[in-house]
């Protein structure tokens, strides 16, 4: 199977390769933090019963093993209802003052938490793929080469 690097801007989001693509490497990094916590818990309960030992290495991994579970089972976050029955569009795109300014047939500017790696290759490309946001003013913006999914909240039209 030849893996997409862009979504396409036929159909509804949600049939798109690319999307299908996204949520799956969401799942499986969701999935990889529930096995690094599930072992964390294992690795303190042998610890405390299997080894004996009582200094506070066995709280530390419970705290590390909760910690870490936690993050994992809220690390893939629900679709926004805006991938609905709506296409992607294909749009131009800047950063300025840390949101996200799309120069498409509807401008916006978006609030899209991206670390600073991702925001630099963004910043290179200059496109991005949109999805027209809901009466709530939340949208999925996705960029060439970068599996993910990023949740935005409209700031301004």
């Amino acid at each position: 199977m030849v893996v997409p690097n862009k979504p396409s801007t036929g159909g509804a989001a949600l049939d798109d390769r690319w999307t299908r693509y996204c949520v799956e490497i969401a799942g499986r990094r969701a999935f990889g933090w529930v096995v690094v916590g599930a072992l964390a818990f294992l690795l303190q309960l042998a610890l405390i019963f299997v080894f004996e030992v009582s200094s506070s290495l066995p709280l530390l991994l419970l705290l590390f093993s909760a910690l870490v579970l936690g993050h994992g089972l809220t690390r893939r976050p629900a679709l926004p209802e805006a991938l609905g029955e709506h296409a992607w569009v294909y749009v131009r795109i800047h950063w300025r003052g840390g949101l996200l300014v799309v120069h498409g047939p509807r401008p916006l500017v978006l609030d899209v938490s991206a670390g600073p790696v991702v925001r630099g290759r963004i910043n290179r490309h200059r496109r991005a793929w949109v999805v027209a946001p809901d009466r709530a003013g939340n949208t999925v913006v996705t960029f060439r080469g970068v599996p993910k999914l990023f949740p935005a909240k409209v700031v301004r039209r």
